[in-house]
């Protein structure tokens, strides 16, 4: 991999020098975005190149093994790394719009559900295990919640393990929770602000002779999504190299304008922080720091009333959802 793309990156750049960096290919889009990326970088005279991969766990596969200089980590990803090198890993940056994402429990409008505590008993939709806005942080929520255990013990959850392996990114599990709520398969479900905002929007709900829903304020507190992160072996020419680059993006120059917004950012790049992510931390407390880990939840062993699983079935249909917008 890194011989692959320290060959494309500038001809002018010994290939040591060129910072390689990891993404994530949920859609055809994102070699058109992190070719602009790439074309920015080498016009601030840093050499740099990327790499697209299958899933999280591969990127962060490539990562740790010295393939790739820095990886584009979803939260899950993130937390992951933060165990595997024992919060030695190097964290470089974010989106503005990664900070305070937030996720929604959708209910039928004339639902009698105000809190996460009328949630006992019922059943719940949600997103792939691996995703944090669908799966991970709705749960953990409920698990903070007083009596949360309980609570959780009482659940059937139906879960949507649909595009494994991206972490969300896609969203058709979230597409999925929207369809069984609407077709009554469920009495809850669990997905983005992002989402729920684009099924607003665009009048899939709440709507005349559409379902009608509603999100019930305060159920599933606030975290950071995505971020820039690096083994603690990354020089420090390149740590420089790469954050003073990054940080110089302005919205004021309309060809970086076009490139920053189409990776959904607002107004600027933000500096990492760690806070908004203790909530994951909690969340993957019991999983081992291990490559390619499995769901927390399975069939066989889970902490629910019930576990129904949906998984993908034939031919996926993956969606392009940025997590921003």
């Amino acid at each position: 991999l890194r011989e692959a793309a320290m060959g494309n990156a500038s001809t002018s750049a010994s290939g040591e020098d060129v910072i390689i960096l990891g993404c994530v290919a949920y859609s055809e889009e994102i070699s058109t975005i992190w070719e602009g990326m790439r074309q920015y970088f080498l016009r601030a005279g840093v050499p740099f190149d990327f790499v697209m991969f299958t899933s999280y766990d591969r990127q962060m596969e490539a990562l740790v093994n010295g393939h790739i200089d820095i990886a584009w980590n979803g939260p899950l990803a993130h937390v992951r790394l933060h165990k595997r090198t024992k919060g030695k890993c190097i964290s470089m940056g974010m989106r503005d719009c990664d900070r305070d994402f937030s996720t929604h429990l959708i209910v039928p409008k004339d639902s009698p559900i105000q809190s996460i505590s009328d949630l006992r008993g019922k059943r719940i939709a949600t997103g792939a295990y691996d995703s944090p806005q669908a799966y991970l942080m709705p749960l953990q929520a409920i698990q903070d919640s007083p009596d949360g255990e309980a609570i959780l013990k009482s659940l059937t959850i139906v879960r949507f393990d649909r595009d494994l392996g991206k972490h969300g990114d896609t969203a058709a599990g979230e597409l999925e929770v929207l369809r069984a709520l609407s077709e009554g398969e469920v009495e809850a479900g669990f997905v983005s602000d992002v989402m729920w905002q684009r099924a607003l929007a665009a009048g899939d709900v709440n709507q005349k002779k559409k379902p009608q829903m509603r999100a019930v304020p305060g159920v599933v507190p606030a975290f950071d999504h995505c971020q820039f992160d690096a083994m603690p072996t990354l020089s420090e020419k390149k740590r420089l190299a790469f954050a003073n680059a990054l940080f110089a993006m302005s919205m004021a120059d309309p060809d970086q304008k076009r490139v920053m917004k189409s990776e959904g950012i607002r107004d600027r790049w933000m500096p990492h922080r760690e806070e908004g992510y203790q909530a994951m931390h909690r969340a993957l407390a019991s999983e081992e720091p291990a490559p390619f880990p499995g769901a927390v939840d399975t069939e066989e062993k889970h902490r629910f009333a019930a576990l129904e699983l949906r998984p993908t079935v034939g031919f996926p249909n993956t969606k392009f959802v940025r997590a921003c917008t």
